[in-house]
C-alpha cells in the first residue's frame, strides 16, 4: 500500500511519509511518536488499554487477611500512588511484555514511592503529586498517558465497573501487581533487589485485602483523585499560557541575549 502522503505531525521541514492510519479517525501518521502526538485518539487508546487489561481479571484477596489490630487511616492514601504508577507503567510497556519484566518493575517501583520506598502519604493529592513529581523530574521514561492521564486512570480504576462492583478494577490491578512482582523476584539475582520486590509484593497483597474489606472508601478516594487531576490540569494550562506569552515576547523559545545597558568608554 502506498503512503498516504507526508505525515502532518512531524516537525516542520522533517515530514516523513505517512505509512499508517489511525483506526479511530483515519488520520495518516508516520511513527509511534507522531501517533502519540496526534491528540485525543492516542490518549483514548492508552486509557482504554489500561482498563482493558483489568476487565475480566480477578484477584484472591482472601489469601491474606488483615490483622485484627486497628489499621492506620493513612493506608487508603497509598492506593492512588500505587495505581498511578501501575497505569503509567502498564501504558508505557503496552501491558507488560515478559521480556521487559525487569524494566517494568524498575519503573513501577521508581514511580511509586509507596511500593519502592515504603513511603506513607497523608492525602490522595500528596500521593499523586509524589508520583507525578518523579515523572516530571525525568527520573523515569515518560509514558503516553502523561502525569494528568495517569491521575485520571487512578480515579477510573478506583471507580471500578460501577456501584455494584466498584472494587473490581482495584482488586484486579493489585492482584496483577502482586503476581508480576512475584515473577520478577524469582528472576532477580541481587539479594537487595529480591528483598525490595518481596516487600513491594507484600504491600500489594496487604492493599488487596484492605480494598476487599473497605470498598466504601474507594469513592471518596476516586473523587480526591479527580480533584487532584483537575488542579494539576489547571496549573499546567496556566504554565503553558505563561510560557506562550514569554515566547511571544522573546520572539522564540529562548530569551534574547542580555544587552549591555551602560558601556564604559575607553580612557
Amino acid at each position: 500500500m502506498e503512503p498516504a502522503g507526508p505525515c502532518g505531525f512531524c516537525p516542520t521541514g522533517e515530514a516523513q511519509p505517512a505509512r499508517y492510519t489511525c483506526p479511530r479517525c483515519n488520520v495518516p501518521y508516520c511513527s509511534l511518536r507522531c501517533y502519540r502526538a496526534h491528540g485525543s485518539c492516542a490518549e483514548e487508546f492508552y486509557r482504554d488499554q489500561v482498563l482493558g487489561e483489568l476487565r475480566g481479571r480477578s484477584a484472591s484477596p482472601s489469601r491474606l487477611a488483615l490483622s485484627r489490630g486497628r489499621t492506620s487511616p493513612l493506608v487508603r492514601f497509598q492506593l492512588p500512588n500505587v495505581l498511578f504508577a501501575y497505569a503509567h507503567t502498564l501504558a508505557l510497556y503496552h501491558g507488560g511484555d515478559e521480556a521487559l519484566l525487569s524494566d517494568f518493575c524498575a519503573t513501577l517501583l521508581g514511580v511509586s514511592g509507596a511500593l519502592g520506598a515504603q513511603q506513607v502519604f497523608a492525602s490522595a493529592e500528596e500521593a499523586l503529586q509524589a508520583a507525578a513529581h518523579v515523572l516530571e523530574a525525568g527520573e523515569h521514561p515518560p509514558g503516553p498517558l502523561g502525569t494528568r492521564g495517569a491521575m485520571r486512570e487512578a480515579a477510573r480504576i478506583l471507580l471500578g465497573e460501577g456501584p455494584a462492583n466498584q472494587k473490581s478494577y482495584t482488586l484486579a490491578a493489585l492482584g496483577d501487581l502482586a503476581q508480576t512482582l512475584g515473577r520478577a523476584r524469582k528472576q532477580a539475582v541481587a539479594p537487595e533487589e529480591r528483598d525490595r520486590l518481596y516487600r513491594a509484593r507484600k504491600k500489594c497483597q496487604f492493599l488487596l485485602s484492605w480494598t476487599n474489606e473497605n470498598e466504601d472508601a474507594l469513592t471518596p478516594l476516586a473523587l480526591d483523585c479527580a480533584t487532584a487531576h483537575r488542579a494539576h490540569t489547571v496549573a499546567a494550562e496556566e504554565v503553558a499560557a505563561l510560557t506562550g506569552e514569554l515566547e511571544q515576547l522573546w520572539g522564540g523559545p529562548l530569551p534574547p541575549a542580555r544587552r549591555t545597558l551602560i558601556e564604559e568608554l575607553p580612557g
